[in-house]
């Protein structure tokens, strides 16, 4: 397998829309359409604050459920992150998990958002699902080939 990163990993977006306010939304994506990983060696987590408001807290917190829509649990309580909310506009914040490192029956995965989130702070979310040397398909919904660019030499 060559270097392509649409080979290699499974590109799923958190929201549906960029830049998502965070206020009123407990998880990317939302309960329903939490993220299996089983079969996955890796999943690599990238969020981009965007603007957060100085009177909001935000804490991203990678967590796993049993089901598609079932109750989120922590993970490791060391993966929590906490914005800094006057330094952390427009930084990324990436999170690595060892799917095999998860608990047995949960492998269905999302991003938790809590804290106060009330006043204006926004978020983009894109789960990179890593399958070691066995080639990946894309959803085209997602990532259309006419969108993918391959040049490796």
């Amino acid at each position: 397998m060559n270097g392509s990163l649409v080979e290699r990993m499974w590109v799923v977006r958190g929201p549906t829309n960029c830049e998502t306010a965070m206020s009123g939304v407990s998880a990317l994506p939302a309960s329903g359409s939490y993220i299996d990983v089983s079969g996955y060696e890796f999943v690599h987590i990238i969020a981009h604050l965007g603007t957060l408001h100085a009177s909001d807290t935000p804490v991203l917190t990678p967590k796993v459920a049993d089901s598609a829509s079932g109750t989120l649990d922590v993970i490791d309580s060391t993966l929590a992150h906490t914005c800094n909310v006057t330094t952390d506009d427009g930084k990324f914040v990436v999170w690595s998990i060892e799917v095999r490192k998860l608990a047995l029956d949960h492998h269905f995965i999302a991003l938790a958002l809590s804290g106060t989130l009330t006043n204006g702070s926004y978020v983009d979310v894109v789960f990179l699902l890593e399958n070691g040397s066995q080639p990946v398909s894309q959803t085209t919904a997602q990532v259309p080939s006419a969108n993918q660019y391959h040049w490796l030499g």
